[in-house]
C-alpha cells in the first residue's frame, strides 16, 4: 500500500485527487492533506507517507522554497509536482530542486497513477524536454514513458510480447516498436539485459507477482 499526502491550496483539487485515488484503494491510501506547507510540515511527522503530491503554486510562497522545505525535512519521501503549469523552465527548476517527477494536471488519470507507482521507490522520471537542459548522461537516468515502464515490468514477469500486447490492449507490432525504442534508450543488447538495467535503476519493481489478467 502506498500512502500519499496531498498538498494543494485548492480544496477542490484535493477532493478530486482523493476521489481518483479511492478508485485504486487496493494500491493507494490518502494518509492526509493540507492547503499550506506550514500545516503539512505539522501533520507529516505523525503519518506514514510514501509519496507527497505537491502543487507548484501555493499562494505567494516560492515553489522552489516549498519543495526544499519538504526535501530538507523528509529527504526519503518522493515528491510529485502536480501543476497546471507546463513550462520546461519550471520542470527544470523543480527537478533540480529535488522533485521526483513533474506532471501537468491535465494529464490522463492513467499517467497520474503510473507516475506515482514509478516514483514510489525513489525513482526520478524526467521528460524529454528537459533532458538536454539537465545535461544528463545515459547512465544517470532513462527517459521512459509509463507504457515503456509497463513493458519492462511485464518482461520481468517472464511474459511474451504477445502476452504483453494483450495485457496492454495494444497491437503486437506497436509493443515490438516500443520495446525496440526502450532497448535503444537503455543500450540493452537483449531483453534479459534490459530487465537487469531497469531493475538496477529501480525503474520497475523487483516483485515478481503477476499482474491481473486483462480479459
Amino acid at each position: 500500500m502506498i500512502n500519499i499526502f496531498i498538498i494543494d491550496d485548492h480544496p477542490a483539487i484535493i477532493a478530486g485527487l482523493e476521489f481518483l485515488l479511492s478508485e485504486h484503494e487496493d494500491r493507494f491510501n490518502v494518509a492526509g492533506s493540507s492547503t499550506t506547507i506550514k500545516n503539512a510540515l505539522h501533520k507529516l511527522p505523525s503519518l506514514k507517507v510514501n509519496v507527497i503530491i505537491l502543487d507548484l503554486y501555493m499562494g505567494n510562497d516560492s515553489p522552489v522554497s516549498n519543495l526544499q522545505l519538504l526535501r530538507t525535512s523528509y529527504p526519503d519521501i518522493p515528491v510529485l509536482i502536480y501543476s497546471a503549469e507546463d513550462s520546461t523552465l519550471w520542470k527544470y527548476k523543480m527537478i533540480k530542486a529535488g522533485a521526483n517527477a513533474f506532471l501537468n494536471k491535465c494529464s490522463h488519470n492513467d499517467i497520474f497513477i503510473d507516475t506515482i507507482l514509478a516514483i514510489s521507490d525513489g525513482s526520478i522520471l524526467i521528460t524529454e524536454d528537459i533532458k538536454d537542459i539537465l545535461n544528463l548522461c545515459p547512465e544517470q537516468t532513462y527517459i521512459l514513458t509509463p507504457e515503456e515502464l509497463k513493458i519492462g515490468e511485464y518482461l520481468s514477469f517472464g511474459m511474451s510480447l504477445k502476452e504483453i500486447s494483450l495485457q496492454l490492449g495494444k497491437s503486437l507490432s506497436l509493443v515490438e516498436k516500443n520495446l525496440n525504442k526502450l532497448r535503444r534508450k537503455t543500450n540493452a543488447k537483449s531483453n534479459i539485459e534490459l530487465v537487469r538495467i531497469l531493475l538496477s535503476q529501480k525503474l520497475i519493481p523487483s516483485s515478481h507477482k503477476m499482474p491481473p489478467d486483462n480479459k
